[in-house]
């Protein structure tokens, strides 16, 4: 079984568009998102849509978990988001269904998927909305599940970091395919689709093969000029379209 894990397509149409187009070609069986499918970007209403068409649910399973800008959009309290931030949260609720607005209201903060943990922001109290860009915040995570891999989003920066099996190191794994050791376990940050911040501006998604015990990150060419000119023509802050073009 082959696994597309998605997150952070913030509102991006043409970035998603492009990512499940990759993903169908390529023959994955399952894909799961890890939320924040809304926020910055000028279509929210349809990237809510194709997620739901496309990753919502397989076999009765829930595939999507929430991310907080999801959260927000949906009302939840938005006072910690930056001035572009809150501007473009508080533009999307107001552009999306009283459906899209349920559904995202409903989504789960974590779910436990085939031989994984999928979670928006990190493991260690994922209601919290932590990031986890160091090693002490990466070993808070893995004191915090039990699978071999977690699969996290959230800063928009991909990375996996391995954990031995005496348990005693974290180790950061540099490559973009990781062999997966047998009995040790691995949290990854699975990057963003619709507003990468790696400096690759490319759209990002990972890759897992849990019979084969492979991770590998993807990157998906999208036309980013045409989803940035959608930004600035919705009056969104000209930073979220210019961010596009740079990854960052």
């Amino acid at each position: 079984m082959r696994i597309a894990v998605i997150s952070d397509i913030h509102g991006n149409l043409e970035a998603l568009q492009a990512v499940l187009t990759d993903i169908r070609e390529r023959g994955f069986d399952r894909v799961v998102c890890l939320g924040d499918v809304v926020g910055y970007g000028a279509d929210p209403e349809e990237c809510v849509r194709l997620v739901r068409e496309e990753v919502w649910r397989d076999a009765e399973r829930e595939a999507v978990v929430r991310g907080n800008h999801d959260d927000a959009a949906a009302g939840a309290d938005d006072r910690y988001f930056n001035p572009d931030a809150k501007l473009a949260v508080r533009w999307t609720r107001e552009n999306l269904s009283p459906e899209s607005i349920a559904w995202l209201s409903n989504l789960p903060h974590e779910i436990e998927y085939e031989h994984c943990l999928l979670v928006h922001s990190s493991p260690f109290q994922p209601k919290e909305w932590n990031y986890v860009t160091t090693l002490t915040e990466a070993w808070n995570a893995f004191q915090c599940f039990t699978r071999p891999v977690a699969f996290i989003g959230h800063s928009h920066v991909p990375f996996t970091v391995s954990l031995g099996e005496n348990e005693s190191h974290l180790q950061v794994e540099p490559d973009i395919c990781v062999s997966m050791r047998a009995r040790w376990r691995y949290l990854t940050n699975v990057g963003s689709v619709g507003q990468p911040r790696d400096g690759d501006p490319r759209a990002c998604y990972v890759a897992f093969d849990p019979d084969e015990g492979v991770i590998e990150r993807v990157r998906v060419e999208y036309p980013m000029e045409r989803a940035a000119e959608k930004i600035r023509q919705a009056g969104l802050p000209d930073f979220l379209a210019d961010r596009l073009l740079k990854g960052r």
